[in-house]
């Protein structure tokens, strides 16, 4: 990252990095689905006689929100500081060598 004069970081440099960390998108995607999951439930529920393709696309939303709800809860960075384990496993493998 570029540095101004004063060594302090401008507020459009920084801004890729906040935004990533508040995790915006999946946070507006989950938000989507779930606007989504209740008018397809309230509409569901309002029909007299549903029929198995209107059954059929009520499942498919749900099973969808599924799979969103578990990407948006596994999508950490893998990259994160290393556990006690992971250090663990380093010292012995060095200790090892030398």
């Amino acid at each position: 990252m570029d540095f101004n004069n004063d060594g302090k970081i401008s507020v459009w440099e920084a801004f890729p990095y906040w935004f990533d960390k508040l995790r915006v998108f999946p946070r507006v995607f989950i938000t989507v689905y779930i606007i989504m999951f209740w008018r397809v439930t309230e509409w569901f529920m309002a029909l007299a006689e549903p029929n198995n393709a209107q059954a059929g696309l009520v499942s498919v939303v749900v099973g969808a929100g599924a799979a969103w709800f578990g990407l948006y809860c596994n999508s950490s960075k893998s990259n994160s500081t290393p556990t006690r384990v992971s250090k663990k496993k380093k010292l012995l493998k060095e200790e090892q060598i030398g």
